[in-house]
């Protein structure tokens, strides 16, 4: 069952849970409280408190924000519905995610990805583009150029193989990483009491 929040709402104070997909399972993905610091968010959705460091590192788990997606629906700016996947559960801990965005390339692909495995077989997957393509051909171009560095066709071509087809699916890291407790909604609160 597909779990689709519509928020059109600007970016909360602090941090509320979120959910997120787990081998095709709908988790919640419950971030650390914000304080002070700074909020890794797409649009009006707080993804977590940014740790200082924001270099992907092994030991960390994975937070996929998938573009476009249908679990997470803008009314007012759709290039901001995506689909959050995860690779773990940590049930009662709370761990160390790095955020990376998974821009969906391939025009023809409406997959509505909801786990690790399927986006990772994407990646590996290609397609060879029609001979007018553009970046605005991509499904996700407008938040592939606000959060990365490409900004036309040519800088997407880095991407390009060598018999001239891209990847169905690219996933870049966002620097970013939060902490945060992923666990399914009817488990104990992670670091709180347990339910009675």
């Amino acid at each position: 069952m597909a779990a689709t929040v519509v928020w059109a709402a600007p970016v909360p104070e602090g941090v509320k849970p979120l959910f997120a997909y787990y081998e095709s399972n709908i988790v919640q993905f419950a971030p650390e409280s914000a304080g002070k610091a700074r909020i890794a968010s797409l649009g009006p959705w707080a993804l977590g408190q940014r740790l200082p460091e924001d270099k992907p590192l092994d030991k960390r788990l994975n937070l996929y924000v998938v573009i476009p997606g249908k679990q997470y629906h803008s009314t007012t700016a759709a290039e901001y519905d995506h689909n959050l996947v995860i690779n773990a559960l940590t049930h009662d801990q709370v761990k160390e995610w790095d955020i990376f965005w998974c821009f969906v390339l391939d025009p023809q692909l409406d997959e509505d990805f909801r786990n690790e495995h399927d986006l990772l077989v994407a990646a590996h997957q290609s397609f060879t583009p029609a001979d007018l393509f553009d970046l605005e051909d991509v499904p996700g171009h407008e938040l592939l150029r606000e959060k990365t560095e490409i900004q036309s066709l040519a800088e997407l071509s880095y991407y390009r193989r060598k018999d001239g087809s891209f990847p169905r699916v690219v996933i870049l890291p966002a620097h970013a990483a939060v902490r945060a407790a992923a666990f399914f909604p009817e488990e104990n609160n992670p670091g709180g009491d347990k339910k009675q």
